[in-house]
């Protein structure tokens, strides 16, 4: 719900520093929403909102938003906006005149008098970085429009590129030219001829001056509630090492055999990643479900009362809070309180053959492919509110899919290990076994004999020393010389 304006003044514009991103999408994932009522006398309408979003961006960044919201019958809105334990209204010198006139000085708060729209921004990393000849890159300093070759190698803060450019050497060949910095507007993707193009989407946060209650904290345009998100398989708890969907398959010198550490119905579970029910219990006060996402990953979901307001209900993810809500706050549908969150994470399928070189001759050598898939499954919590709640009631469907009709979670057996040929693993589960071809460099006259070797006899010793490439074009012994 946007909230309300104030009509004849302009909104405080608030901008957080752009943040990098080292990943070519901006991915956001709430992974902790948290909005409580902490007044104890909101029966006498004082209410001291205080909301709380935990957001993942990437892999690696973390932001925590802070809003807490005082109201008092007859009183202005007293507001309080942190972000990362830095403060961001009321500004620090305000906050510091503030906190002088606080008994209890906690979050500095002020009064809002017109709206605020707080931004932070993020930029990713443009796709085909590090490719060799992905790009094509423009000279500024040639009156045509030319575009020669190019690898770009880094992406700058300032959205500028450094790249390794081949271009004309003037004697029919080509030669290296190293590019510090190449403006955007002078770099395309040589297959296509598309202008680059980097990815930003920003965390915007609007508080309406009129009813902060109501803050709203989007992705862009999209709702925040639409980010709901935790990761599959868990996170293990420290000391623990968090297991990964991973399988690693095994080929031959000969390849004529592929192999696995795990049997031909958990390698067909890992590849579909079906979700399977394990078993669920439900009771006035609270539900839970257990899930099975691939073979690999357990988890667990609850949904309970809240402890001291009834409004509120708590939704856990693997033992993690990751709702802690009325309806209204995550935008349910009339009559429900329903909660969507997906379960999101990467599985590997890893390969471990024998290295060919360039003309496809087997090495003795052993190199390994990995092959990245994302996935995410649907997750929706939901059941009717009124009067009476009874949580024993409360639905979970995944997918589309209510709990009650996924398939169940098969026992684990002893199933024997994955042995079969390639063949067989193409028409089993349309696999290819891959080739990897070596990057070690070659010898260059291993190369060159390679090359002429079918031009000229076979190398073989010369007379009284080693053999080599050049030893079949040695002068014969004045023995072996004919008439």
């Amino acid at each position: 719900r946007p909230p309300s304006g104030t009509m004849g003044l302009r909104p405080q514009l608030k901008r957080q520093k752009t943040v990098p991103i080292d990943k070519d999408e901006v991915d956001f994932r709430v992974t902790r929403f948290s909005c409580l009522d902490t007044s104890a006398f909101s029966a006498l309408g004082k209410h001291c909102k205080e909301t709380f979003w935990t957001v993942q961006v990437g892999t690696g960044k973390k932001v925590d938003i802070a809003l807490l919201v005082d109201k008092t019958p007859g009183a202005h809105h007293e507001v309080s906006l942190e972000c990362d334990g830095e403060q961001v209204f009321p500004d620090a010198r305000a906050a510091r005149r503030v906190s002088l006139n606080m008994v209890n000085a906690g979050a500095p708060k002020a009064h809002l008098k017109e709206d605020i729209v707080w931004r932070y921004p993020f930029r990713g990393t443009v796709k085909g970085i590090g490719k060799p000849r992905f790009f094509e890159i423009r000279p500024v300093h040639t009156a045509s429009d030319e575009w020669w070759p190019a690898t770009v190698k880094e992406q700058t803060q300032d959205c500028s590129f450094r790249a390794m450019v081949y271009m004309d050497d003037g004697e029919g060949g080509v030669k290296e030219v190293w590019y510090p910095h190449v403006l955007r507007e002078n770099i395309r993707e040589m297959a296509t001829k598309r202008p680059i193009v980097i990815p930003e989407r920003s965390l915007v946060l609007n508080v309406g001056a009129h009813d902060p209650m109501h803050a709203v904290l989007s992705v862009d345009s999209e709702l925040i509630t639409h980010f709901f998100c935790r990761p599959t398989p868990p996170p293990a708890k420290p000391p623990l090492l968090g297991r990964d969907a991973r399988v690693i398959l095994r080929v031959t010198k000969d390849r004529k055999e592929v192999s696995a550490d795990i049997g031909f119905a958990t390698f067909q579970h890992f590849l579909s990643g079906e979700v399977r029910a394990v078993k669920g219990a439900g009771k006035k006060a609270e539900h839970t479900w257990w899930l099975q996402v691939g073979p690999f990953a357990d988890h667990k979901v609850e949904i309970r009362r809240h402890e001291t307001d009834k409004r509120v209900f708590v939704l856990t993810v693997d033992d993690d809070l990751l709702v802690e809500s009325t309806a209204e706050d995550i935008e349910s549908r009339e009559g429900f309180w329903e909660c969507q969150f997906r379960l999101a994470g990467e599985k590997f399928l890893g390969w471990d053959v024998y290295e060919t070189d360039m003309d496809g001759n087997q090495l003795d050598t052993r190199g390994h492919i990995a092959q990245k898939t994302k996935y995410s499954h649907e997750v929706v919590v939901g059941f009717p509110v009124g009067s009476s709640v009874n949580l024993g009631l409360a639905k979970l469907s995944v997918d589309g899919v209510d709990f009650c009709e996924l398939p169940p979670a098969r026992a684990a057996g002893r199933d024997q290990p994955l042995r079969c040929s390639p063949d067989a693993l193409r028409g089993t589960f349309n696999l290819m076994t891959p080739y990897k071809v070596s990057e070690s460099r070659q010898d260059v006259f291993e190369m060159l004999g390679k090359a002429l070797g079918g031009l000229f006899c076979a190398p073989r010793p010369a007379a009284g020393g080693a053999g080599g490439f050049f030893a079949c074009c040695g002068r014969p012994p004045p023995q072996d010389v004919g008439n």
